[in-house]
């Protein structure tokens, strides 16, 4: 008699002691498939954001670009120029600004809680200009940014662009350098 309830203990002991080590394996399972549509999630929704942020530059729409800018927005350009929010939108209207067209990709998107860190892609087109004599500029470069949710929504509190520069104009510069410097004096 002493025998049936220890087997039921023992077995009882051992259903019960790798239950938990299944569960956490399915549950591992799962989040490691979930993790490539969570990540795709993510980029469609920072991307979002960004395709915002484009069209407010496009359509010069300052009110638009400050509901993408955080207030604590800090701005860092590829040339190395540092503006806060207010001097970035304020830039931004000038009406002898340069008038370009903006187009950014999101490449990955790391979160956070209610942060995200963003890198991608841009290509800032230049319109040409028949009046002032200015060509076509295409300048393509990477960013990363860094957003925070507020409310419902995405907003960039950081940016930094690097720009890329291009084979042939790194092949013109070491053509210019591989000519001998000329004598002043002569």
């Amino acid at each position: 008699m002493m025998k049936c309830p220890l087997v039921f203990l023992v077995l009882l002991n051992l259903i019960v002691s790798f239950t938990p080590v299944a569960n956490a394996q399915s549950t591992m399972d799962s989040g490691q498939t979930d993790a490539p549509a969570l990540m795709a999630q993510q980029v469609a929704e920072i991307q979002n954001v960004l395709d915002h942020w484009d069209d407010a530059v496009h359509q010069h729409d300052a009110y638009a670009l400050e509901l993408v800018l955080a207030q604590q927005f800090i701005n860092i350009s590829d040339s190395g120029q540092i503006m806060d929010r207010d001097q970035k939108v304020s830039d931004f209207v000038k009406k002898k600004g340069p008038h370009f067209i903006l187009v950014q990709k999101v490449v990955s998107v790391h979160m956070a809680d209610d942060v995200a860190v963003v890198n991608g892609t841009y290509d800032r087109v230049y319109k040409a200009s028949t009046l002032n004599h200015t060509p076509l500029i295409d300048q393509k470069g990477v960013f990363t940014q860094i957003y925070i949710r507020a409310r419902s929504s995405w907003q960039c509190i950081n940016s930094q662009r690097t720009l890329i520069v291009e084979n042939a104009a790194a092949g013109e510069k070491s053509k210019k350098r591989s000519v001998p410097p000329q004598d002043p004096d002569l």
